[in-house]
């Protein structure tokens, strides 16, 4: 297995499963693959089931074309996150993990080309807020929601129709850029900057318009970006939430607790536009983005700086600014069902208020029986 051709081997999954999202390698098992949000084994000869043995082959092999960075975090932390391509096949977003005594690997797949905003079926809103001057756009979601794919798709529109210099700050770098309208620098976390803070003060001194930044995940990561927003720059990155409310917390738990107050006014001062997104199955088939739309007006404005962050009072806010372009994430499933694109059940499961939007659409299960 140590003499084996990893290439060969992904490109073999991938023409199994052209489908896929992302490709498990755990001991045990089989090689599965996500498709449209179900794990699927297959069945390859030879790997019906993993062994540590082999597990532990991938993974050398996967390091041995990684940063040297990611091999000390596996021998260190035990678990380490990297990019990895396969000319004409597929570019990966790789996290690799110790687990009982063996490895495991978890591959999801990049597209070689960036997607467009319209082939992803995304609000005309993010067009617009690609063109904002300043501030931060939050992209948010759980995790598989296509928050990475999004941004990428964001950027794309910002390089196709803007003379700016942009540079992103990624971990690992995913989807590759090349220059069009824009300049785009991109710096991976390990390889061309030693963390996400030190590349985020760099970017701060080389010119840039925009900015495209990984997850903050600490306070200094999240003071920065503030910085970034209230000096001029634009800031686009992406937060864990269901909603616009749970990712603003997520964001302010990073600050100690006495600096909460003040992050909360500066956060409310810079924030242009937060998306929520979740990837549901749709009729006739296929997944699709759910997008919840909150932008940056007098009322949101006052709400995110003194307002109670909570969903319901987020709910009716967005309900009430629908004029204004403003789409709450309940509001749009609600949307959906009614239009017969999805199921009520799925619409209820991955709702916000599951129990105020299952009552709203009584009407439709009803029908239905």
């Amino acid at each position: 297995m140590l003499s084996f051709d990893l290439p060969r081997f992904l490109a073999a999954i991938m023409a199994a499963a052209p489908k896929a999202g992302d490709v498990l390698l755990a001991v045990g098992c089989p090689p599965q693959v996500q498709v449209e949000g179900a794990l699927v084994r297959l069945r390859m000869a030879g790997l019906e089931r993993l062994t540590p043995f082999q597990t532990e082959a991938v993974v050398l092999h996967l390091l041995a074309a990684a940063p040297a960075s990611a091999a000390a975090r596996v021998r260190q932390e035990g678990a380490a996150h990297f990019a990895y391509s396969v000319p004409k096949v597929s570019r990966f977003r790789v996290a690799v993990f110790a687990q009982r005594g063996t490895y495991a690997v978890s591959l999801r797949t990049i597209p070689e080309r960036v997607p467009a905003l319209d082939e992803l079926a995304l609000p005309a809103a993010m067009r617009e807020a690609c063109r904002e001057r300043n501030g931060i756009v939050l992209v948010n979601g759980p995790a598989g929601s296509g928050r990475s794919t999004t941004l990428a798709a964001m950027l794309g529109e910002v390089n196709a129709s803007r003379a700016c210099h942009v540079v992103t700050v990624e971990d690992p770098i995913e989807f590759l850029h090349r220059h069009g309208a824009a300049t785009v620098n991109q710096r991976e976390v390990g390889t061309d900057t030693p963390s996400l803070a030190a590349g985020l003060r760099d970017a701060l001194r080389q010119a840039a318009q925009v900015l495209l930044v990984a997850e903050p995940r600490d306070a200094e990561q999240a003071r920065l970006l503030l910085e970034a927003a209230e000096t001029g720059h634009l800031v686009l990155t992406s937060l864990r939430g269901f909603d616009t409310t749970s990712a603003v917390r997520r964001l302010l738990s990073l600050f100690p607790a006495e600096e909460r107050p003040e992050a909360r006014a500066r956060l409310a001062r810079v924030l242009r536009w937060s998306f929520t997104q979740q990837l549901l199955p749709h009729r006739p088939q296929g997944r699709r983005p759910v997008v919840e739309i909150w932008r940056s007006t007098r009322a949101t404005t006052t709400h995110l700086a003194d307002g109670a962050l909570d969903s319901t009072a987020l709910a009716d806010l967005l309900r009430d600014g629908e004029a204004e372009g403003q789409l709450g994430f309940d509001r749009e499933l609600e949307r959906r069902v009614r239009a017969g694109e999805l199921e009520v059940e799925s619409a209820v499961a991955n709702a916000v208020l599951p129990r105020q939007l299952e009552l709203r659409l009584l009407d439709v299960r009803e029908g239905r029986a």
